[in-house]
């Protein structure tokens, strides 16, 4: 992964993080620049709008509900077994570590 990769999914990560504990709407990019010690610039940079750095969230948000929640899930049987596993799961993974 190239640093520009690597800087765009730190701070994707470090918005999910603040977007799981305060909100979505809550997520600013001075928020976020402060959190990861760059520049409001710098996160500008790599989005820029507070709403593109919202839908970089959401849909890491998905891709990680799918590996980690759907799919692993679905190798139960089908019905409740398969209900109850996406939901634990989907609980497990909204615990703080």
């Amino acid at each position: 992964m190239r640093k520009g990769e690597q800087t765009r999914a730190a701070i994707v990560a470090a918005a999910l993080d603040l977007a799981a504990s305060d909100s979505l709407e809550g997520l600013t990019i001075g928020l976020i620049a402060r959190q990861l010690q760059m520049s409001k610039a710098g996160v500008f940079a790599h989005f820029g709008s507070r709403e593109e750095l919202q839908i970089a969230v959401l849909k890491e948000y998905e891709r990680r509900f799918i590996e980690d929640v759907l799919l692993p899930s679905l190798k139960e049987p089908r019905g409740l077994p398969r209900v109850e596993a996406m939901y634990t799961r989907w609980l497990e993974r909204g615990r703080p570590r």
